[in-house]
C-alpha cells in the first residue's frame, strides 16, 4: 500500500486540518517513541533510516525543517528535474512536495513509479489549501499536507518506526520459510496470517488455500488420530502454543515441535472434504513434485540447478515408466529391434507437420465443391449458419433436422476444416461414415446420443478455431480431435461405467474394468469403419503410418475422456510447455492439447448460455434419474445417491459438477485458447443454479425434459 494518511497537525499558533481525517492505527508491537539511532522490535535491534526528501525550487531554513531534523531526520531538499533520480538513490521514508512547483500532481504520478510501498507521499505549502487544491491533490494519491511553519512531526515519526519495522520482516519471513519446523500464525479472531514452507510438507496443505482460512486444529494434525489414552496425551504435544512477546496478546503461534517419529510421516487429506478438492483443484502427486523441484531450481545455481532442470525435463515425459535405452540403438541391432518390435510397437515418422494455420491459412473459408450438392433443407441451411459461434443452438437443429444434428453439423464442419482432403477421400464416402456412426447412437438416451456428439463436434470445431491453440496444433491431430468428437459416445448404453461393472456387463469383462465405454466407443467406430462390406473407410487412401499416427490421435482422445481419468488429463496439460521446444515436443504438445480440447468440448455444458446449459443439464439429470432408479430395483450398489428422483435438488448438483470438474479444466484451458468469455459464462450459470437451490424440490423432478 501507499502511505497516504490524513491528521491535524498545529505548533500552536497555526493549524492545518486535513480532510478524512484518520487516526494512525496501533502498532502491532509496543516500542519506544524516542528518536534513537535503533529501536527495538521485539528481541531485534533495527537501524532507523529516517530520511525526507523535500521537493521544492526555495532554499534556505524553516520551522518544518528544523522540527524534522531535531527529530533526527535527513532532509535533502532538491529541485523537481533533480527529484526522481535522487529519490531513486536516498530510497527516503517521507517525501513533501512543494505545491508551489510547477505541476505538482504530475510530479507525483512519476513519483509513485520509483517508490517503494513504504513511502508517506505529501505536500507542504506557506497556508490552509483550498479543498478545490485538495481534491486535485488527492487524484494524485496526496491526501497528507503540511505547512512550512509546523512543528508537529509525530505522524512522520511514526511512518518512519513502522517502516523501518516492515523492512526488517522480509528477513524474519526468509528465515521462517527455511526452517524444519511446522510454523502457523494467527490473528486476534484466529484467522491464519501466515505459515512457513514446512507447514505444508507436514499437512499437505497449500499456504495460499490455508492464509486467510480460520485456524483448525485438524489441519495441522500431522499424523492420524491413534489409540489410547497414552497416545491422545502424545498427539496433544506435538504442536506447541507459543505467547507473543510485545503483542497483548492480539497473535496466536503454534509450533511443530521436534520429533523424528512423527516429522518423518506426511499426512495429506486427499478426501472431498479437504480445502482443495471443494474447488475441484486437485494435484497429481508428479505435479507437486515437478511444483517442488521447480521452486528449488530458482533457489540454486551452478551445475546443481542444471541437475533439477534435467530432472524436472525427465519427469515432464509423457510415459514416465517407458524404458529409456536409446543408446542401444546406434550400437545393437538386435536390442533395437526388440526395441522397436516389442516396446515401441509404432514408429511415428519424422516428417515436418503442418500445424492448423498453415494448413488452413488460405482455404479454410472455402466450401467445397461437393458440399455445394449436399441436400439440406431451408430450416437445416438456417440453423446451421452460426455453426462456427459458442451461442450455436445444437438442440435446434435437432428439432429442424429430425434428430439427425451429428449429420448435418458434421459434414458442415469437416467442409470447412478439408477433411476430406486430409483423408484423401470425397465427400460422398465421409458423409456415408458421419451417417453410419450417426446410426450406431441410441436415440433413446436422453443425453449420450448423436445429438451430444454434434454439440461435442461443434465445441471441438470452435475451439480449433482459436488461433491460440491452432498454432499449437498439427492438421493430422485436428482432423483426428473432429473425429474423435463424433465418435466420442459412440453406441453408449445410458448407463456408466459403474453399472456395467456392477451389472457384469460383457464390455466390463472384455476391457477389464477400466475405461470401459471409452474404450467401446472408440474400438466401434474403427469396427465399422475397417469393415469391408460397408464401404465407408474414410482411411482406405492413407499409408500405414499416417493410419497409425490418425488411430492413435484417436484413440487417445476418446480414452481422454473418461471422466474417472479427469485430474491426470488436467496435470498433463498444466505441465506442458509450449516454448523453445523441440519438433518431437511440439508433437507431443499437439495432442496434449486435443486431449484436453476433446475433454473440455465433452463437458461444456455448463459453459453454454443458460437456456443450453439448463436443458442439457436436464437430460444428463433425467439420464441418471433412470440409472439409480435400475439400480435400486435391481438391488445393486447405488453409483451415484444423490440422483434419486424422489430427493434430488438438481441445482445443486451442477453446482458440485462445476466446482469438482468444469471451473478448473475451463479456468486453464480458456486463459490458454484466450476465450474468456466461457468462464465468465460458466460462473454466470453456477450463479444461478445455487439461487435456484433453495426453491428446488423433488416436484420439479417429473418433467425435466419437458
Amino acid at each position: 500500500m501507499r502511505w497516504c494518511c490524513g491528521g491535524s497537525y498545529s505548533d500552536g499558533a497555526t493549524s492545518t486540518t486535513t480532510t478524512n481525517a484518520v487516526a494512525p492505527p496501533t502498532p502491532l508491537l509496543t516500542v519506544s517513541a524516542n528518536h534513537q539511532q535503533s529501536q527495538r522490535f521485539g528481541p531485534m535491534h533495527v537501524r532507523m533510516h529516517k530520511t525526507a526528501v523535500i521537493v521544492s525550487e526555495a532554499s534556505g531554513e524553516s520551522v518544518l525543517l528544523d522540527s524534522l531534523r531535531t527529530a533526527g531526520w535527513n532532509c535533502t531538499i532538491v529541485t523537481p528535474n533533480q527529484a526522481l533520480s535522487e529519490i531513486e538513490s536516498i530510497c527516503p521514508l517521507v517525501i513533501l512536495i512543494d505545491i508551489r512547483i510547477p505541476h505538482p500532481c504530475q510530479l507525483a504520478k512519476d513519483i509513485s513509479s520509483v517508490t517503494t510501498e513504504e513511502v508517506l507521499v505529501g505536500s507542504i505549502a506557506d497556508k490552509h489549501i483550498s479543498e478545490k487544491r485538495r481534491r486535485a491533490l488527492a487524484q494524485a494519491n496526496i491526501i497528507h499536507h503540511v505547512t512550512w511553519n509546523s512543528r508537529d512531526v509525530g505522524l512522520f515519526s511514526y511512518v518512519g518506526r513502522l517502516a523501518n519495522r516492515i523492512r526488517a520482516l522480509p528477513a524474519l519471513f526468509a528465515v521462517l520459510d527455511e526452517t524444519d519446523q511446522a510454523i502457523e500464525v494467527c490473528d486476534e479472531q484466529r484467522v491464519v496470517q501466515y505459515v512457513n514452507r514446512a507447514y505444508e510438507t507436514v499437512t499437505g496443505c497449500i499456504r495460499s488455500e490455508v492464509i486467510g482460512q480460520p485456524e483448525s486444529e485438524m489441519r495441522r494434525k500431522s499424523l492420524p488420530r491413534p489409540r489410547g489414552d497414552e497416545h491422545e496425551r502424545r498427539r496433544s504435544s506435538d504442536w506447541k502454543f507459543l505467547r507473543v512477546p510485545f503483542a497483548n496478546n492480539t497473535q496466536f503461534v503454534y509450533m511443530k515441535r521436534s520429533n523424528t517419529t512423527t516429522d518423518a510421516a506426511i499426512f495429506r487429506d486427499v478426501s472431498l472434504k479437504s480445502l482443495k478438492s471443494q474447488t475441484g483443484a486437485l494435484e497429481a502427486p508428479i505435479s507437486e513434485v515437478l511444483s517442488m523441484l521447480r521452486d528449488v531450481s530458482s533457489r540454486i545455481d551452478g551445475d546443481v540447478a542444471q541437475t533439477v532442470k534435467d530432472a524436472m525435463k525427465v519427469l515432464s515425459s509423457t510415459e514416465l515408466y517407458a524404458p529409456s535405452i536409446n543408446r542401444f540403438r546406434d550400437a545393437d541391432r538386435i536390442a533395437t529391434q526388440y526395441y522397436d518390435g516389442l516396446i515401441r510397437l509404432h514408429h511415428p515418422a519424422r516428417q515436418r507437420k503442418r500445424s492448423v494455420v498453415d494448413a488452413h491459412r488460405e482455404k479454410r473459408d472455402i466450401i467445397g465443391s461437393h458440399g455445394e450438392r449436399r441436400r439440406v433443407s431451408a430450416d437445416v441451411k438456417n440453423a446451421l449458419e452460426n455453426d462456427n459461434s459458442w451461442k450455436f443452438d445444437i438442440l435446434h437443429l435437432e428439432k429442424v433436422s429430425d434428430h439427425h444434428a451429428l449429420s448435418q453439423i458434421g459434414m458442415k464442419v469437416f467442409e470447412r476444416w478439408k477433411v476430406s482432403d486430409v483423408l484423401g477421400c470425397s465427400d460422398e464416402l465421409l458423409n456415408r461414415w458421419i451417417l453410419s456412426i450417426e446410426a450406431h447412437y441410441h436415440a433413446g438416451n436422453t443425453y449420450h446420443n448423436a445429438t451430444h456428439a454434434a454439440d461435442v463436434l461443434q465445441a471441438t470445431s470452435f475451439f480449433l478455431d482459436s488461433s491460440s491453440v491452432a498454432c499449437h496444433v498439427n492438421e493430422s491431430h485436428a482432423v483426428a480431435a473432429l473425429l474423435a468428437a463424433a465418435v466420442h459416445d459412440l453406441d453408449h448404453p445410458g448407463r456408466g461405467n459403474a453399472y456395467l461393472i456392477n451389472t457384469r456387463q460383457s464390455l466390463a469383462v472384455l476391457y477389464n474394468d477400466n475405461s470401459i465405454l471409452e474404450n467401446h466407443h472408440i474400438a466401434l467406430a474403427f469396427q465399422l469403419t475397417l469393415q469391408h462390406n460397408a464401404n465407408v473407410n474414410i482411411f482406405g487412401n492413407l499409408s500405414r503410418e499416417e493410419f497409425i499416427q490418425m488411430r492413435h490421435a484417436m484413440i487417445e482422445m476418446v480414452l481422454a475422456t473418461d471422466i474417472s481419468r479427469h485430474f491426470e488429463y488436467l496435470a498433463k496439460f498444466n505441465k506442458m510447455h509450449i516454448t523453445d521446444v523441440a519438433e518431437e515436443q511440439r508433437d507431443t504438445n499437439s495432442l496434449t492439447i486435443c486431449d484436453m480440447l476433446v475433454k473440455c468440448a465433452d463437458i461444456s455444458n455448463p459453459t453454454r448460455e443458460w437456456v443450453l446449459c439448463q436443458r442439457w443439464a436436464h437430460r444428463i439429470v433425467e439420464e441418471y434419474f433412470e440409472q439409480t432408479r435400475e439400480e435400486k430395483e435391481k438391488g445393486l450398489p447405488v453409483t451415484m445417491e444423490v440422483f434419486d428422483r424422489n430427493t434430488c435438488n438438481v441445482p445443486i448438483t451442477q453446482c458440485g459438477f462445476i466446482d469438482m470438474f468444469a471451473r478448473e479444466a475451463f479456468a486453464t484451458f480458456t486463459e490458454f485458447a484466450k476465450l474468456p468469455e466461457l468462464s465468465e459464462q460458466l460462473e454466470s450459470n453456477y450463479d444461478r443454479w445455487k439461487q435456484m437451490t433453495t426453491q428446488w424440490t423433488p416436484a420439479h423432478n417429473s418433467n425435466l425434459i419437458l
